[in-house]
C-alpha cells in the first residue's frame, strides 16, 4: 500500500500575530514532490508541521493515514524521516556515533543502529568518512549524513528542507543523484528556492508565494498553464515608457524593465530592439528566458523571484 502524506488547512499564525502559513493544501502519493519558492515564503514552516516538529494554529496532517498531530501521533512519527536545513549533529563525534544515535532515539537497537549505519553510509558513498568527526566534514558530506540520520528509521515518508542548500553545482548535481538512486522506493517532500531543481527532481510542485500556495501541479502542467512561451526581457532606463511592438504587449516589471511573451525569441528579439531604437528609447539589456518554473512564479505572483530572494 502506498503511503499518502495529506495536509489540509494548515495554518501557522506565530505570537505577535504573524501568519507564516495561511491556509496550506498539500497532498503527495508517491515520486518528490517540492515546496518551491523564496526564502520566507512559509515553505520550512509548512515542511515542519508536517513533520510534526512545529505545531500548526490550524489544519491537519496524515502520514500513511496516521494524524500527526492527534491519538496515532506516534505511529505518524514512525513513518517520518525529517533532515531539517541545520540537522543537530555532536561535531566533535564521528559520522558513526552521529548515526547509532539518531537510530537509537529511532527505539533501533545498538546492533541493528550500527548496521543500518554502516549500508546508508555505503548507499550514499561516505566512504571513510564514517569514522571521521563531523567537524571535519564539508557541506556537501554534512548533508548526505543528514540524510542518513532521517532514514536511520526506515521512514516511508521523507522531508528534507533545502537539501542542496549552499553546495556548489557538482555538489549539487552529485547529492541529488544519491537522493534518487537511493529513496526511489521513498516518498520524497522537500523545498528549495532554485526552479530548475524543483523541475527536474520532482514530479509535483507547490508554487509558495508569502504563506500560501499560489500554484500547483506538475512542472510541465504548471509550465504549460502558466508559461508556455519564450519571453524575452528589456532593461531599460527608468524613464523610459514600456513600447507595444507589433501586437506584443508589455508586462512591466519595474520601471525600465519590461516583458514579453513571444513565439519566435530571435524574431522577437529584433522587432523590440528596433522598435525602441526607432522611439530613441535606450536598451541596456535584453535577456530571452524558455519556459519555466521562474517564468511561472512571476505569471502567479506578479513578482520575479530573484527580486523577492534579494
Amino acid at each position: 500500500m502506498t503511503c499518502t502524506v495529506e495536509a489540509l488547512g494548515l495554518y501557522k499564525v506565530y505570537p505577535g500575530g504573524v501568519e507564516a502559513v495561511k491556509g496550506v493544501d498539500i497532498t503527495a502519493r508517491s515520486g518528490r514532490t517540492s515546496l518551491m519558492g523564496p526564502n520566507g515564503s512559509g515553505k520550512t514552516t509548512t515542511l515542519s508541521m508536517i513533520a510534526g516538529a512545529l505545531k500548526p494554529t490550524r489544519g491537519s496532517v496524515t502520514v500513511c493515514g496516521y494524524d500527526v498531530w492527534g491519538a496515532e501521533w506516534l505511529d505518524a512519527r514512525r513513518k517520518i524521516g525529517y533532515a531539517p536545513q541545520d540537522m543537530p549533529f555532536r561535531v566533535r563525534l564521528s559520522g558513526m556515533d552521529n548515526l547509532v544515535w539518531y537510530g537509537l532515539l529511532k527505539g533501533l537497537s545498538l546492533g541493528e543502529a550500527r548496521r543500518r549505519a554502516r549500508e546508508l553510509a555505503e548507499v550514499l558513498d561516505m566512504g571513510d568518512y564514517l569514522g571521521r568527526s563531523v567537524a571535519s566534514y564539508s557541506g556537501g558530506m554534512r548533508r548526505r549524513l543528514s540524510i542518513a540520520a532521517a532514514m536511520m528509521g526506515y521512514p516511508e515518508v521523507l522531508i528534507l528542507d533545502e537539501p542542496a542548500s549552499g553546495l556548489d553545482p557538482r555538489a549539487r548535481e552529485e547529492l541529488w543523484r544519491l537522493i534518487e538512486v537511493t529513496l526511489k522506493d521513498v516518498l520524497v517532500i522537500y523545498s528549495t528556492h532554485i526552479p530548475e531543481e524543483a523541475a527536474r527532481h520532482s514530479n509535483m510542485v507547490y508554487i509558495f508565494n508569502e504563506g500560501v500556495v499560489a500554484a500547483s501541479g506538475s512542472p510541465e502542467e504548471l509550465i504549460s498553464r502558466y508559461s508556455p512561451k519564450p519571453k524575452i526581457i528589456v532593461y531599460t532606463r527608468e524613464d523610459v515608457e514600456p513600447i507595444r511592438v507589433d501586437g506584443l504587449e508589455p508586462q512591466v516589471i519595474s520601471r525600465g524593465i519590461y516583458m514579453y511573451t513571444v513565439d519566435d525569441p530571435s524574431q522577437g528579439v529584433r522587432m523590440i530592439v528596433d522598435a525602441y531604437s526607432i522611439r530613441g528609447a535606450p536598451i541596456e539589456r535584453v535577456e530571452t528566458r524558455k519556459p519555466g518554473l521562474e517564468e511561472v512564479f512571476f505569471t502567479v505572483t506578479g513578482r520575479r523571484l530573484e527580486e523577492v530572494e534579494a
